[in-house]
């Protein structure tokens, strides 16, 4: 199981809305405040906020700023992510050898077009049909309260 810490912007029977912050690859970097990548990481980041069912949680429990860790398998990840990416690539590099062979190089260039765009709608498909999937949904795994005592 994956996890991310967030922060809860609000709640709603039933569930709660996580706001998380993401990152770069190289935040945890001891150079990064020398390295451009980590700096301009940090200027690019922005948070995401994310729908949490609380399954067995009970929301009395929960208040708004408590941080959220959250989880998702590592397989719906891996698998999410292999589809992600290799599918558009894979299908542009096919269509564009086909495109070639059919038309030469700016039969290469349409066809790659194609296939990257027809790669992206097949992922954007496949990621609707998934949507209600509970595989996929992030589970809240636990609340650290911000409350002081």
């Amino acid at each position: 199981m994956l996890e991310e810490r967030g922060r809860v912007v609000a709640i709603e029977p039933g569930a709660i809305w996580v706001e998380t912050v993401q990152r770069s690859g190289c935040h945890g970097c001891s150079a990064k405040t020398g390295c451009g990548t980590g700096l301009l990481g940090d200027y690019l980041s922005n948070a995401a906020r994310i729908r949490v069912a609380l399954n067995s949680w009970d929301s009395e429990n929960i208040s708004l700023n408590d941080t959220a860790v959250i989880g998702i398998g590592e397989k719906a990840l891996a698998s999410s992510a292999l589809l992600v990416y290799l599918l558009p690539l894979i299908s542009l590099l096919l269509t564009a050898l086909i495109g070639e062979a059919l038309a030469g190089e700016a039969g290469a260039i349409g066809g790659a077009l194609a296939g990257l765009i027809g790669g992206a709608a097949v992922v954007r498909w496949y990621s609707r049909r998934r949507a209600a999937d509970p595989a996929y949904a992030p589970l809240l795994l636990r609340i650290e309260t911000s409350r002081s005592l």
